[in-house]
């Protein structure tokens, strides 16, 4: 009788430890699993940010653009009004001086 029991004590034993290693397997793959799970969520998630940080920099990009042009047409329009008033002033100054030359030679 003792001998059986240390036979059925070995048995469960050596079936403890085989589910305790079947429970170390299946652990092992799952986490496994979690791991690529994770590492594909990572992934995507640069993904998203990078094309999100890359759309933004479009856009400032694009607005930057813009806001430029916009200046350098507000820039050409100041400059052409300046060309203009300098020769208005220029046509007026040549007539005064037309005016001054013929008034010595006479």
């Amino acid at each position: 009788m003792n001998r059986r029991m240390v036979e059925e004590t070995i048995k469960t034993i050596k079936e403890t430890e085989s589910a305790a290693e079947e429970i170390v397997k299946k652990a092992d793959a799952e986490c496994s699993a979690i791991l690529e799970e994770a590492s594909k969520k990572a992934a995507d998630i640069r993904e998203n940010a990078v094309r999100d940080a890359n759309a933004a920099a479009q856009d400032s990009l694009l607005s930057a653009k813009e806001a430029g042009e916009k200046k350098m047409q507000e820039a050409l329009k100041e400059t052409q009004m300046q060309i203009a008033s300098l020769k208005e002033a220029a046509l007026s100054k040549e007539e005064e001086a037309v005016s001054a030359v013929i008034a010595d030679l006479v």
